[in-house]
């Protein structure tokens, strides 16, 4: 599931967080990893890797990814104190988290989250690379420091190139390195 953690996000920013469910979406937003080939969208775990998971550390049939669904769509409002454990411990967070009532733990939590997610949101001022770039400079880190340098030398060539191209109107022959 891909989806911008901001989106559409009812515990926005100074909301407080009443439900379970409010809670569950907000925590799996934070968990969410950004999209390789879209930078700037982030995909969720599905429900399924959800059960997967907690079922592979509790064991089979732990709980089910419909189980799950029920709970991010708030079909099942109160999950029962087995289910939030787990989930809580899925997590890492203590049961705390959450405590309908709003416990102290639950109030800082859902605040670190909340600033977390908005730290992740670009602000308006920002001048937003291409995702090209932001591609370009994510697969250029994984590389060795030779490849790096390799790779600056080759965006120095595609500089003079493109210096040469607006001189001349003319794109010059570039000789293949195959």
């Amino acid at each position: 599931m891909t989806a911008d953690p901001h989106a559409q996000d009812p515990v926005g920013e100074n909301a407080q967080v009443r439900t379970f469910q409010d809670v569950l979406g907000l925590l799996l937003k934070a968990q969410a990893k950004e999209d390789p080939n879209k930078p700037g969208e982030f995909i969720e775990l599905t429900n399924t890797e959800i059960a997967d998971a907690i079922n592979n550390r509790f064991g089979a049939g732990t709980i089910t990814n419909e189980h799950i669904r029920r709970l991010r769509n708030g079909t099942v409002k109160n999950p029962g104190l087995e289910v939030a454990s787990i989930l809580a411990d899925f997590f890492g967070l203590p049961l705390d988290v959450f405590k309908a009532t709003g416990s102290e733990t639950s109030r800082k939590v859902v605040e670190e989250v909340q600033r977390f997610l908005e730290s992740r949101r670009p602000t308006q001022s920002e001048d937003p690379e291409p995702p090209e770039i932001r591609v370009l400079a994510r697969t250029t880190r994984r590389l060795s420091p030779a490849g790096q340098a390799r790779v600056a030398r080759y965006a120095e060539q595609v500089a003079q190139l493109e210096a040469m191209e607006s001189e001349t109107g003319s794109f010059p022959v570039v000789p293949s390195t195959d």
